[in-house]
């Protein structure tokens, strides 16, 4: 007896230690888990298949609203023209033009697009071709469409309103030619948004395109603008011409009389100095020529009077050196005179030889020699003031020479002077004439330019009327807004899946919160139901699919633990109207109809609802019960249709908790689970009242009920926390109302999904 006892105490406690850790993984279950990142590709089909009716909805939708709006957009045509900037001329003759070629580089080429875009050429193109009576350029000239109208705040509030808050500027009084002014802006800034100018590639071609809603007028207004582009460029060249042309006018009247006068000024000063310089400078240098080597001679001359003069002066205190001089032995009468005295000198030495010298012989001899040398030196002194008077006319001579060359030389300097002025003068005339003659030609090269002008650019492709529209791209747009609008379902498929809080399928119970699903309870509509009781429904329709997914659902519970079945299983959600006590009693009648002895106990006493499904009688039920007013066998009903014994409730003004945590409950359970093979009970929703916590610690099995696509997963996570936490043993989790039609559709591999799709395995309703 001990051994049975101690084998039952460890089985038992085993029993209870497998259920605690249960209990402790299903509450870890619970806790956030992100660790799974991995995107699964099925789940992902899945969810665009189930959802592909939005997909489909917004595809059809936008596509075809798209096409409508294309369609009533009006065609705009585009026309295009090529012009291109070539800077090869025609020399018809060989002169420099006044302006310049525009240049190949890029950013000439650019200059030259916003010279095209321009509002004076744009300007020009409105003028010729009278764009302000067009009312495609002219918003005044259009008929407001009534939409329009409703949109604008002026159809709603006054002027003076959207002044003041902003909305809407001041009225200015303008006159007609400034209201005329601003009305040709607005048509030019107009024509500038529908035309665009570029360059094309690399190249010097300029691609001059104009968008219309008429092919014609594309084409037209195309041409126009590089026509005028043509024609503006030719008229700048003729202005610069005429410009040019007319100051070279202006200059050169002002060069002619300047010529004039500078050649003028040459003349008569020519006339000024002829007098002066008389038969010129030429004839004066070469005469100052002569008087110079004349000068040069008469000083030379001077200087050897002078030489001689001053040897003769020096030697007169010398008479015995007298007559080394080059004078005395050059004089004939000196020579005579010094061969007489070389006679009486040969004379004296005879007669002092012959006589001595007292001889009166001797004495005349040496007086006649006395006389002779003194006049040998009177002579010398004859010759010494002939070389002197010598002496002065040379130095006269000089004089005079040195007297003309100055004389010469002075008026020399003024005719020099007189013809360096005149070079001037001269030189002034020459260039005034020559900057005249530049001048006078070039006068001449431009005002000939003005016949032989051509343009830098010239078109090689004009505009051709478009035949096809090239706005809006019909095909294009609508291909986008296909493509665009599947894309955009996806897109919202995913944000409702993101948006949906709800629980559709048993695999998201065990994903999401964690619990197993161990069933689906079909969603019965009004054609399945017919006239057929609700409560009494699995007894009314046994080989239904609803009636089968209930027996499928005990099958569950009895394998859950297969050694000890349970045989109280207690049935809460988490909020009212999720099916609960529909379910608990399907539940109970399949049980009751497979021939086991079943009750289904309502323990909800705020709430109860089983004597009305059944229409028994509440007036004995748990309520009394449990507070020792009626007995067992009074508080039970059997109902003779489906055989089911049912134990009703009431609302009661005492406390509910207390009632059902009583040891009276415990009690009256342990008894009726020794009466009955199972037992049923109805329990309230977990988070609306604790009274389900207390009944699932009493019961073996706890059953969770989830509404198909309608209780938030938030709520059926706290429900389960709380459940588990409570430490009820929880079998799992049963989806009711299932809309099997639509969770076929979604794809599930559950139960829901032969429901739907192998329904002829059961029967009609």
């Amino acid at each position: 007896m001990s051994n049975s006892t101690t084998s039952s105490t460890v089985t038992a406690n085993a029993q209870a230690e497998e259920k605690r850790s249960r209990l402790k993984s299903l509450a870890n279950s619970f806790t956030p888990n992100n660790d799974n990142d991995e995107i699964d590709l099925q789940e992902l089909l899945r969810t665009l298949w189930r959802r592909k009716s939005v997909i489909f909805s917004i595809v059809v939708l936008l596509t075809v609203l798209v096409t409508l709006v294309v369609f009533q957009i009006a065609p705009k045509y585009t026309a295009a023209t090529n012009v291109i900037i070539d800077g090869r001329k025609n020399q018809v003759v060989d002169i420099e033009s006044v302006m310049s070629g525009v240049s190949s580089e890029m950013g000439a080429l650019l200059s030259e697009v916003e010279v095209i875009k321009s509002s004076s050429l744009i300007r020009r193109v409105v003028t010729d071709l009278n764009l302000e009576k067009d009312p495609e350029f002219n918003a005044e000239l259009r008929e407001v469409p009534w939409y329009k109208t409703l949109l604008k705040p002026e159809t709603y509030v006054g002027d003076d309103f959207l002044v003041s808050i902003g909305l809407k500027k001041p009225e200015v009084l303008l006159s007609e030619t400034e209201q005329a002014e601003e009305r040709t802006n607005r048509v030019i800034n107009n024509v500038k948004e529908h035309m665009d100018v570029s360059i094309v590639g690399r190249s010097q071609v300029i691609a001059i395109s104009f968008t219309s809603t008429n092919a014609r007028k594309a084409s037209l207004i195309a041409n126009t603008i590089a026509d005028q582009y043509i024609v503006d460029q030719l008229e700048a060249k003729f202005e610069a011409t005429r410009r040019a042309t007319s100051w070279l006018n202006d200059r050169l009247a002002s060069l002619r009389d300047k010529v004039q006068a500078s050649e003028g000024a040459v003349q008569a000063y020519r006339e000024s100095i002829s007098s002066q310089v008389g038969q010129g400078s030429k004839l004066t240098e070469q005469q100052i020529s002569e008087l110079n080597s004349q000068l040069i001679l008469a000083q030379a001359n001077r200087a050897e009077a002078q030489a001689r003069l001053n040897q003769v002066q020096r030697l007169l205190g010398n008479t015995a050196d007298l007559s080394s001089a080059a004078e005395v032995l050059n004089s004939p009468l000196i020579q005579r005179l010094r061969d007489q005295e070389a006679e009486l000198l040969r004379k004296v030495s005879e007669l002092e030889s012959r006589y001595g010298s007292r001889h009166p012989a001797m004495i005349k001899a040496r007086a006649e020699l006395t006389d002779l040398r003194g006049s040998i030196e009177r002579e010398v002194r004859k010759i010494a003031q002939s070389l002197k008077n010598e002496v002065g006319v040379a130095q006269a001579r000089v004089s005079t020479l040195q007297q003309s060359l100055n004389s010469l030389e002075s008026k020399n300097n003024t005719q020099n002077q007189a013809e360096i002025r005149l070079r001037e003068l001269e030189r002034e005339a020459n260039a005034n004439r020559l900057l005249y003659e530049n001048f006078l030609n070039r006068f001449k090269e431009t005002n000939s330019q003005e016949d032989l002008q051509q343009a830098d650019a010239r078109i090689i492709s004009r505009a051709e009327v478009p035949v096809d529209p090239s706005a809006p791209k019909k095909q294009l747009i609508i291909a986008v807004a296909f493509v665009g609008s599947i894309f955009l379902g996806v897109v919202l498929v995913f944000v409702l899946e993101q948006l949906d809080n709800s629980f559709r399928s048993t695999e998201q119970l065990e994903q999401i919160a964690g619990v197993p699903g161990i069933g689906m309870i079909p969603l019965l509509t009004g054609n399945l139901l017919g006239k057929t009781d609700v409560g009494r429904f699995p007894t009314h329709k046994p080989g239904s699919a609803t009636t089968e997914s209930v027996r499928s659902l005990r099958t569950s519970l009895m394998l859950s633990n297969v050694d000890n079945p349970p045989r109280i299983v207690g049935i809460t959600s988490t909020v009212p109207s999720e099916g609960k006590s529909t379910l608990a009693a399907w539940l109970a009648q399949v049980t009751s109809n497979s021939g086991q002895r079943t009750l289904l106990v309502d323990c909800d006493l705020r709430r109860p609802t089983v004597h009305k499904t059944f229409g028994a009688d509440n007036k004995h039920s748990l309520v009394e019960l449990l507070a020792d007013e009626c007995t067992i066998d009074q508080a039970i009903k059997k109902d003779e249709e489906t055989g089911l014994y049912l134990l009703p409730a009431k609302v009661t003004q005492a406390n509910a908790l207390d009632l059902l945590s009583s040891s009276h409950m415990q009690t009256t359970l342990m008894a009726l689970r020794e009466h009955f093979d199972f037992i049923v009970l109805d329990a309230p929703p977990i988070l609306a009242v604790s009274d389900s916590k207390v009944i699932g610690l009493m019961a073996d099995k706890m059953l969770y009920v989830v509404k198909w696509d309608s209780t938030p997963r938030g709520l059926v996570k706290a429900g389960l926390k709380e459940t588990t936490e409570a430490g009820i043993d929880l079998a799992g989790a049963v989806l009711t109302q299932v809309n099997v039609k639509k969770h076929a559709k979604y794809g599930y591999g559950d139960y829901g999904y032969y429901y739907g799709r192998y329904k002829d395995y059961y029967a009609k309703g």
